[in-house]
């Protein structure tokens, strides 16, 4: 009984530790608190990716979209977020321990305004297997940049 509910309260790595398996570790790459509402819809066949891009101090996505939902958690430094249609270009900014997510086809840009690096682990979901997950976009003139 003792053995029954120690299982269930550890879960797979108890399991696998029993059945005499090596154990199984996880590593948690980076989380996020997210204050927006979202709904993501994936259609099948579909492809989860996950990135990790480290933007230097001045570097910027340039105007883009993307082909998939996207969840983006800010590893380290500061992320800097611009809307396509945000007139007033007002900045949204993320640091270590936040996040935001976009939806597909949503231009926007995202540079390092800082001046130490910015890690992002960027997860698509959704994508049509085999394709680019980003879209270059023309700038759409609402910033001043």
């Amino acid at each position: 009984m003792i053995i029954t509910a120690l299982l269930g309260a550890l879960g797979t790595t108890a399991a696998a530790l029993a059945a005499g398996a090596a154990p199984i570790t996880e590593k948690i790459l980076g989380a996020a608190s997210i204050s927006q509402r979202y709904n993501i819809d994936v259609r099948k066949p579909a492809d989860v990716v996950v990135a990790k891009a480290t933007v230097p101090p001045g570097a910027s996505f340039g105007w883009h979209s993307h082909r998939a939902a996207v969840a983006v958690v800010v590893v380290s430094g500061t992320l800097t977020l611009y809307d396509s249609a945000d007139r007033a270009c007002t900045p949204r900014r993320y640091s270590t321990g936040q996040g935001f997510v976009e939806k597909p086809n949503h231009v926007h840009l995202a540079r390092n305004e800082g001046h130490k690096q910015v890690v992002v682990l960027v997860t698509y979901l959704g994508l049509k297997h085999g394709l680019n997950p980003d879209v270059p976009a023309a700038n759409p003139g609402n910033c001043p940049f």
